[in-house]
Parts: C-alpha cells; sequence; structure tokens
C-alpha cells in the first residue's frame, strides 16, 4: 500500500500514534517529511543536513544529522545540537537513533566507531556500550526494557538488554533496521536485495524493494518501509488498514462516507470506530471489509474528519475531507 510518494531519499521513519502521522527524515535536502494521510505530505521547516533517525522524548523532536555527526532538537525557531559525535572523513557517520524505552532519553548508535550511547535529553552520554562493528539501527522494546540493534558490517541484529550484548541473528547483509512483532518475530530490512525479510522464519514479507531504509510500524502493528531510489513510503499491511475517498467528497444532506478495510491474509479480527470526528452516526466494519461515517452539516467550504479504529491489533487513523 503506497502512501507517499515523490520525497527527496527518503530514509529513517517515526509513526507519531498521537495523529497517525509518519515523520520521513530526506537524506537528499535534509527535510523532514510528515505524512498525513495516504499521499498528503507536508514539511517541517527545520532542514537538517543528511536527515537520518528520528526520535520524540519528551515531546521534543531529535534529529540524527549525519553530514555534521550530530543530534539536533527540533525547536519552534529551527534547530539546536544536542550531541556532537567525532566525524569521519567518508562522512558515513551516525544512522538511526531511538528514544529509550521509558521515553525520557535517547539511543544514540555511534555508527562509525562501533559504539551505542545512551544519552540524556541535555546531551550526557549516560552509558556506553562498544563491541559493535558499525551499528545503524536502534528499535526500543519498552515491554523488555532492551533494544534491537543493527549491525551493517557485521550483517546481524543484536539485542542489548541488562547491559549485555547478545546475538540474535546473522547473515543479513548490509541489515539496516531490524524490530520485533507482537508475536515475537524479528523483522529486518536488506537494502542491497531490497527485501524486507522475517528473520525468524527466513520468508520474506517484500521484495523488490528499492533500497529500503526506514522501518516501524503503525499504529495497528503493519509495517512502515521507505524506499530511498525511489522516493516512497511504503505499509506493508500485516493487520489491517482502512482506505477513504481521496480529495474532498461531496455530499447530500444525510449522506454517508464509505471506508474500507483492507486486510492481511487470514485476518478477519473485529473492528470498530473507537472515535470519529464530528459524525452523526457510524456502521462498524466488525469482522467485514466497510464501514461508513455520517458528518454532521458542514459549514465551511471544506470540513475534515478523523476516523480512529481499534481491533485487537492496535488503532488506525484516518482522515477524510468532505463538504456539503
Amino acid at each position: 500500500m503506497l502512501l507517499a510518494t515523490g520525497m527527496n531519499v527518503p530514509d529513517d521513519l517515526l509513526y507519531v500514534p498521537e495523529d497517525g502521522s509518519v515523520l520521513v527524515g530526506e537524506h537528499g535536502d535534509g527535510h523532514i517529511a510528515r505524512v498525513v494521510a495516504p499521499g498528503k505530505v507536508q514539511r517541517l521547516p527545520q532542514v537538517v543536513p543528511e536527515a537520518e533517525g528520528i526520535a520524540i522524548a519528551g515531546g521534543i523532536t531529535y534529529v540524527a544529522d549525519q553530514l555534521n555527526a550530530r543530534v539536533v532538537a527540533l525547536t519552534a525557531t529551527g534547530m539546536r545540537t544536542v550531541l556532537q559525535l567525532q566525524p569521519v572523513s567518508s562522512g558515513e557517520n551516525l544512522d538511526g537513533i531511538s528514544a529509550t524505552t521509558d521515553g525520557s532519553g535517547l539511543v544514540v548508535p555511534d555508527s562509525p566507531h562501533g559504539v551505542v550511547l545512551f544519552v540524556d535529553t541535555a546531551g550526557h552520554v549516560t552509558k556506553r556500550i562498544s563491541g559493535l562493528s558499525r551499528p545503524a539501527g536502534s528499535w526500543p522494546e519498552p515491554s523488555s526494557g532492551g533494544y534491537l540493534i543493527s549491525d551493517e558490517n557485521a550483517s546481524a541484529v543484536f539485542e542489548i538488554a541488562g547491559g549485555r550484548v547478545t546475538k540474535l541473528a546473522g547473515g543479513l547483509p548490509g541489515v539496516d533496521d531490524a524490530l520485533r512483532t507482537a508475536d515475537a518475530h524479528v523483522l529486518a530490512i536488506l537494502p542491497g536485495e531490497g527485501r524486507l525479510v522475517d528473520v525468524s522464519t527466513g520468508h520474506n514479507l517484500a521484495t523488490g524493494l528499492r533500497n529500503p531504509q526506514g522501518l516501524g510500524f503503525d499504529g495497528a502493528r503493519n509495517v512502515l518501509v521507505t524506499e530511498s531510489d525511489s522516493g516512497r513510503l511504503d505499509l506493508v499491511v500485516t493487520t489491517f488498514a482502512a482506505e477513504v475517498p481521496s480529495g474532498t467528497v461531496q455530499l447530500a444532506p444525510g449522506q454517508g462516507i464509505c471506508f474500507d478495510l483492507l486486510r492481511a491474509p487470514g485476518n478477519s479480527e473485529e473492528v470498530k470506530v473507537h472515535r470519529a470526528t464530528g459524525a452523526l452516526r457510524v456502521t462498524d466494519p466488525l469482522s467485514g471489509s466497510q464501514g461508513e461515517v455520517v458528518p454532521a452539516g458542514c459549514p465551511l467550504d471544506v470540513c475534515s474528519m478523523t476516523i480512529e479504529l481499534q481491533g485487537p491489533s492496535g488503532t488506525e487513523l484516518a482522515q477524510l475531507s468532505y463538504r456539503d
């Protein structure tokens, strides 16, 4: 499922659960794209040269600046440097970053030096894990208090837990990012091979990707992945996803708007409309593939509505526009 295209070398990404948007670092020009709905891309005003990993800690957005080997915090007036690392002559400096499992600090792989740093939001290094080759991505796991670390040069995924480093899987050439599903499967992207692979089973979830670089989950545990060479943000549907009409829907009084539920093979979980801003009534999809919302009258040229769908897998947010 295509969520966005036309981005300038999209790299790492971050799903924002509060509004269902996805932040994507555009490595080619330093912009931070904000994908608010399929085909709807905004850009933050700040420009971070060679934008890589993105994390939110304490309500502040942090971005890895690969060109300048630093982590910056986005501010109302621009950005400020939080952590300055030692750059290398090749320019292949830090890559992906993440928040800590409690959301209070940052995990920063100092990629060229084989070290993973734990950093508070003031920029102080509180812990240092060494002995890796080129750690390129960090994925926090709040339930266990640990982190998955992708090591490009070691072709492996490691776990940091309790201060110990454990190798989970090897034989993954150039692995850039990894995460773990609710059923404990480790997923990883291999940019050179263009694959999203389930490391736990060896099966591919997606192939033919053009230099996949960013990896994450949306609110319903579907898999988000960027294709750097094609400027795309894709959604690999592993549970359910909402599809609403694009553009602005013209309504007659009392007319409803139907939406579809795209389900992964075998998914039949019960999905309900938990919230729909300004809706007079709703029809839940339940275990089916379609629902409906009937909006209140629109007093403006264009009105918008957010639909929040909930199922056992999680929450999906969808945005639509309409007029009377």
